[in-house]
């Protein structure tokens, strides 16, 4: 199984066959994938690194499959207008860390 945000980028037009591939290979070990809003480099979230902090805390170590280390989680690097994807190798983890890391009040899902 897999969020529909996992399937929208698997279906998603990347411009070419490599960088679908890489997306792929980025995301395929972490398919409970959700737009996490993160904040800013003024936000506390982002700045004192605190969504990073509790997940290596909660989950474990993060992941960087393009350079084979696994991990139950991982942190796109890409962070849009304060939202940022992160992936969990299972539905549990997932949803304990939008329980912890919901929006905060007024902010709505870009």
């Amino acid at each position: 199984m897999a969020t529909a945000l996992y399937e929208r980028m698997l279906a998603f037009d990347h411009s070419d066959a490599e960088r679908a591939e890489l997306m792929r290979k980025v995301w395929s070990g972490h398919p409970w994938m959700v737009n996490a809003y993160t904040g800013g480099h003024s936000n506390g979230r982002d700045r004192e690194y605190a969504i990073l902090a509790w997940c290596i805390d909660q989950i474990g170590e993060q992941a960087s499959p393009i350079h084979g280390k696994p991990g139950l989680w991982y942190r796109g690097s890409a962070t849009i207008n304060g939202w940022t994807w992160m992936g969990f190798t299972n539905e549990a983890d997932m949803n304990r860390f939008i329980e912890q890391w919901p929006a905060p009040p007024g902010i709505i899902e870009q």
